[in-house]
């Protein structure tokens, strides 16, 4: 579980990016955690996939419901209880889609390991379970993302890139960055993923976050008093 490391949140509307595929991004918030699970979609093919699923699935199965998506995998961009806790709703209400996941956290969902040693077992154990690699694209129906591994918040941290927009989970926030305190967890490996696979990107890259408001690369490259 994480929730910004302190810092101001920056709330703003960003132009959408161009995009070789027509994409329709939907964010939905637990109200527990904050916890941002997204529902992306080809607008001209409704192929989709939901990115991390937190403790109210039920908002992105009716955000998929309305837009008629065909709901293809389910990405996860780390393993911690508020990105995962939803998995078996979604299962339900998608079928045995593939959920895909870095190996270094493949176990959380497959055999319910815990991510955290200062938490207990999960409940969770689900089959059909993907790999998720760095350098491999992932694609899902219509839809192809790139993988880009970012550490350090957790070990299998990845931020999953499409188009104009990069789902970064825990990593990198509005004006903040993941937690690196627990036993896990790695300060440095968080700050240099974030410069070397980020902050790389170019300017008008749009930033969705695991929690709270949208942002952008050249926001976060000027403002972000954890990065400057």
């Amino acid at each position: 579980m994480c929730t910004p490391s302190p810092g101001k949140l920056f709330d703003a509307r960003f132009a959408r990016p161009q995009a070789f595929v027509n994409l329709h991004v939907e964010v939905t918030a637990d109200r527990r955690f904050g916890t941002n699970s997204y529902l992306v979609m080809d607008e001209d093919t409704h192929d989709a996939v939901v990115i991390d699923s937190n403790l109210e699935p039920e908002l992105v199965i009716d955000a998929a419901g309305a837009r008629a998506a065909k709901v293809k995998a389910i990405l996860l961009t780390h393993t911690d209880l508020d990105h995962i806790a939803g998995l078996h709703e979604l299962r339900e209400a998608f079928g045995s889609i593939p959920i895909a996941v870095h190996e270094s956290e493949r176990a959380v969902v497959s055999e319910g390991k815990p991510l955290r040693r200062e938490f207990g077992p999960l409940a969770t154990q689900i089959d059909n379970v993907a790999t998720l690699r760095e350098g491999e694209p992932y694609r899902a129906g219509s839809l192809e993302f790139e993988v880009l591994h970012t550490p350090g918040h957790s070990p299998g941290g990845v931020t999953l890139k499409i188009d104009g927009y990069l789902f970064t989970g825990d990593a990198l926030f509005a004006g903040s960055i993941g937690r690196s305190d627990f036993a896990n967890s790695d300060g440095r490996k968080l700050i240099d993923g974030i410069r070397s696979q980020l902050l790389s990107q170019p300017d008008e890259m749009i930033v969705y976050s695991g929690h709270g408001p949208a942002t952008t690369i050249g926001r976060e490259r000027t403002i972000n008093p954890f990065l400057t």
